[in-house]
This record gives C-alpha cells, structure tokens and sequence, in this order.
C-alpha cells in the first residue's frame, strides 16, 4: 500500500515489484538515476513554481496500490483499426490486435528502445516523471524503420478498472526517416473509481518524419492523470499533438518539444472541458534549437462550476536559431463566477531574427454575439449554449481523423447543448 503523502512510502511500496529488464545495465542506470532524482526532490507542491496553482491534496489524501496484470472486463467500441488495450497499465493480449514487428509492447522491446528511452525528458525532471522511469513497467511501443508507413490508424487504449490502483506506463514512438503514422491515445475509467495514471509518451521523429498524436481523457471524475508528451524533431519533420481532456478530478499534462533540427515543424492543438471541482493544468514548452523551425499552439478551455484550469505556455528560442516562426494562443472562456483560469504565456528570444507572438484571454461570452443570437429570436440559454460550443469545436474541427472528430464533436454537443431544442 502507497501512503501518496510519504515520499518513502513509494519507495517501499515498489521494492518487491517485479519490473521488465531486471538484467539490463542501461535500463537499470537510469532506474537507478530517476529514483535518486525522486528521492531529492519529492512529489511536486504548491512551493514548486510550475505547480503554485495545482494543489494535489486530494491525491495525497488517498492511499493506492499496485496492480498486477488483469483482464479487460468492460466492454469497447468496436472498431476496424488495430487497437492495443491496457488494463491498469499492462497490456491485454487477447483484446488487442495490430501486434507486429512495429508495434509491440515496452516490456518486449527493451533491446529497441535503448536510444530511445528517456532521451526526450527534462535533465531534471519533477517527481512523477522520475517514479515514471523508475517504475515504468509496460506501455506501447511504435517503431517505425526508414520509409514505412503504418498503415491505418493505430489506437491505444488505456483502462483503468481496479479501485485506488497506481500505474507507471511508458509508450515509445520512434519514427525514423521519411516514416508517418497516426496514434490515438484513449484514457477512460469507470465512473467514481479512485486511482492514478502516471503515464509517459515519448515521441522522437526523425529526419521528414510525420507524426499525428492524439490523448484523449474520458476518465472517471474521481481520477487523478498525471501524464507527458515528450518529443525530439529532427530535419523537416512534423509533428502533430492533440490533447482533449474532458474529465478526471485532477490532471496535469507536460507536452514538451525540442526542435532540434531546421525545417521541422511542431503543432500543438488543446481542449479542455472543465466542470464540478475539476483541476486541469497544461505545461507546454516548445524549443526553437535551430534556425528556421516553426511551432503554432492552439489551447482553448471551458470551464463551469467550481472548475479551475492551468495553462502555462513556454517558448524558448535559442541564440543561433534565427528565422524561426513561432505562435501560442490561449482562450479560456468562464460560464461560472465561481470558475478560475489561471495562464502564464512566456516567450525567451534569444536570437534577433524571429516572428514569434503569443495571446491569451480569460473572459465570458461575447455579449455582442449573443445580442445578435438573440435578435435573431433564439433564447438566451440557447445562444449561449451555441456560442460555448463553437468556441470549444474550433479546437476539434483541427482533427484530420475523420472519425475522431465526429466522435468528440458529438461529445460536445451533448456536454454543451443538452436540452437545446426545448429551449429555443
């Protein structure tokens, strides 16, 4: 049993765990140096500055356990793209499908993912992260060698099942030259389940690589996810992350780029949908290391209720980048007083020849919009219902998968515009 608020009780709890790779030097290397790391610097806290707005007294105030492997017992969608499923982060075989030499599972493909594995991460990483690599016991793994297309798209599945259960899951993209292929994350928990996701993806693309990442959160409202995307470009590649988080009490995602090679191209797309006592908080960082790079963010959020979001947005362009292009936007849009929106845009230019801009708003409807709505003889509930979901769509309508969007934009409208014909 884990006591979260007792940095040794995770220690403790993780002794006796068997963990994949027990034999591999390199991988024990950097157990060994993530667990020095969390036990220097703890679980994070209010007194850490890129979590001053994100209190995590409800995690701490839960006690959690390890889970072995388990068996799905809830029912999925059906679907005709390959799809691997996890259950409280370790893989279920006979409900996957799409197994190959390209996508495998973490604890199957240690021999490749040596390069891979952690070479994305901040040099100092905060207490999640660290217990991620020490801990990380399973996870998908794409490997992509020159040239290859996966074909269709690949769906992950992640399900969280088993009460007060912890998981550190670690997934690998490892996209070579000239390769493509599109992942969707799904995280999706039975309704007023307790646990905790602690869950990692790196992505490293290589030289024209194109990459279409999606993780989406339909989790319980109970839930805690703690979660990262992190991500190395090389030469003229693209790389697309979408991150929609709909639900889970509270979560924290870090979605961290390095451009590390000119051409290469990072977008950032974000939705959140805030409501109850829900805690979302969002830190993106994008490096410009070389000239001639571009990054466009795009994060919008709603929020109801007690509901309180957190986007913190860096920026940072290196001396020898020049010619970089560069653009963060952050709308937050409040239909409760009691609603808070916290944002903190931040732009670090180095060099001198750069078009690099950033905005964020916090605010309430346009009343000029509803005035408009209005005169056009739709209700006032009504037109502010239209007008909140138009302004969260925008974000969806940035989804190419075709079925993806439809989907979220359904969820959408059934969020947002329940009960909309009775009112106009």
């Amino acid at each position: 049993m884990i006591t979260a608020n007792e940095n040794q009780s995770w220690v403790n709890a993780h002794a006796g765990v068997a963990l994949p790779g027990a034999d591999v030097a390199w991988l024990n290397e950097q157990r060994a140096a993530a667990l020095a790391q969390f036990e220097k610097v703890g679980l994070p806290g209010v007194r850490d500055e890129d979590w001053r707005y994100t209190n995590l007294r409800a995690l701490k105030s839960n006690d959690y356990a390890l889970n072995s492997a388990s068996v799905l017992n809830v029912e999925l969608a059906e679907t005709t793209n390959p799809r691997l499923v996890f259950v409280d982060g370790h893989l279920d075989v006979a409900a996957s499908t799409g197994l190959s030499d390209s996508v495998t599972s973490l604890k199957d493909s240690l021999a490749i993912v040596e390069g891979a594995f952690g070479s994305t991460l901040p040099i100092e990483p905060h207490g999640f992260t660290a217990l991620n690599t020490a801990y990380a016991h399973d996870g998908y793994v794409v490997n992509l060698t020159p040239n290859q297309v996966l074909d269709g798209v690949l769906e992950v599945v992640f399900v969280s099942q088993s009460a007060n259960a912890v998981s550190h899951t670690r997934n690998i993209i490892i996209a070579q030259a000239n390769t493509q292929c599109t992942i969707i994350e799904r995280h999706i928990g039975a309704q007023g389940s307790v646990y905790l996701n602690n869950i990692i993806t790196e992505i490293v693309a290589g030289d024209n690589a194109h990459i279409d990442h999606y993780k989406i959160q339909q989790e319980s409202d109970d839930a805690f996810h703690m979660g990262g995307v992190f991500i190395n470009q090389a030469s003229n590649s693209q790389v697309k992350n979408h991150n929609i988080a709909l639900s889970g009490l509270v979560t924290r995602n870090d979605i961290y780029c390095n451009l590390l090679g000119p051409g290469a191209h990072m977008e950032m797309n974000g939705l959140v949908v805030g409501k109850g006592r829900q805690h979302i908080d969002n830190h993106t960082e994008v490096n410009h290391a070389v000239p001639n790079c571009t990054s466009d963010e795009y994060y919008k959020t709603v929020l109801d209720d007690h509901s309180r979001s957190v986007f913190r947005g860096r920026i940072i362009v290196a001396q020898d980048a020049q010619l970089t292009n560069a653009d963060q936007q952050n709308n937050n849009l409040l239909l409760s007083k009691n609603a808070e929106a916290d944002c903190k845009p931040q732009l670090e230019i180095y060099a001198d020849d750069v078009k690099c801009s950033h905005g964020a708003t916090v605010g309430q409807l346009d009343p000029t919009s509803l005035f408009y709505l209005k005169s056009r003889g739709i209700n006032a509930e009504s037109a502010n219902a239209l007008l909140t979901f138009a302004f969260a769509n925008e974000v969806i309508e940035r989804i190419k998968v075709d079925r993806v969007r439809e989907e979220l934009t359904q969820i959408l409208a059934g969020e947002l515009l329940s009960g909309l014909e009775e009112l106009i």
